[in-house]
């Protein structure tokens, strides 16, 4: 049987013939390529790939040995079912839906440049930064929009990531402080913080001390977090210093973004819905 031009796998392997004896590597490959490609003819199976296997039958040439051997290569579809699973550990994949950069609007200077910031804060920690981003201020001018798409680009590349929604997640706390879920929220790879001190002109000495233990130890340990809030840069030093300088530490003044107090900057007044939050934008 002649295996000419069949072992087109993406590496440069010699051509090969082999018999149809079953003892061959190519052979065996074949053999399975043969039952995977039935199982997806049946319509068997959720990866067209792999056939649900993980895994990809291929034949190596090692020159230094003049040796062929059957493998296996990891299919795209491990990685992709990782993401799936990251999202679905979050605790965000709910908020996901309609919160992405592709349709946040930027009609207004104020929403280009929190666009334009996010961006320039991914790239950061592309470059291996592991920096912070905090954006407050304004009730519904998107902060919590951008940070969720930039939280969804740490998830879709295996971050272990954690969103921990304040008020939520502070009522749950009352009942059970040393709960293994503040100790997840501490040791992340990515902690989204939504809403921080929400509803509180003054936050309880208890928050204070949430919020100083989680972000102490991110502080300590250089783990990339992600804030939003009702409270810009001043607002927040007024409340607590220690809290404030941690978090500025991390940021710079280029990652923290301020949205100063206009109604007019508030699309829940004007009626719109967060899931038709704007017109397409590249991102």
């Amino acid at each position: 049987m002649d295996m000419t031009g069949v072992l087109n796998t993406g590496i440069d392997i010699k051509p090969v013939k082999v018999d149809d004896s079953g003892k061959s590597y190519a052979f065996r490959r074949l053999k399975m390529e043969r039952a995977l490609l039935e199982r997806k003819r049946m319509g068997n199976c959720y990866c067209q790939k792999c056939g649900d296997t993980k895994l990809i039958p291929t034949v190596r040439y090692y020159p230094d040995m003049d040796k062929y051997y059957f493998e296996f290569e990891r299919c795209a579809c491990i990685n992709a079912e990782a993401v799936k699973i990251a999202i679905a550990e979050s605790g965000l994949e709910n908020e996901l839906k309609g919160k992405t950069f592709a349709i946040f609007r930027t009609d207004e200077e104020y929403q280009k440049f929190i666009k334009a910031a996010a961006i320039g804060y991914l790239k950061a920690i592309k470059q291996n930064k592991k920096t912070w981003f905090y954006i407050g201020g304004q009730s519904g001018s998107g902060k919590s929009h951008i940070c969720t798409a930039i939280a969804n680009r740490f998830l879709q590349n295996n971050y272990k990531l954690r969103y921990m929604r304040w008020i939520d997640e502070l009522r749950q706390m009352k009942s059970n402080f040393g709960s293994s879920k503040l100790q997840e929220f501490k040791e992340c790879d990515v902690l989204y913080i939504d809403d921080l001190f929400k509803g509180a002109k003054q936050p309880s000495e208890y928050e204070i001390g949430v919020a100083f233990e989680v972000l102490n130890y991110r502080d300590s340990n250089n783990l990339i977090t992600l804030i939003s809030s009702e409270m810009t840069d001043s607002k927040l030093k007024n409340i607590d210093e220690a809290i404030h300088g941690r978090i500025k530490a991390h940021t710079g003044d280029e990652f923290m973004i301020n949205i100063q107090p206009d109604e007019n900057k508030n699309y829940r007044l004007k009626g719109e819905n967060i899931s038709l939050f704007g017109g397409v934008v590249n991102g």
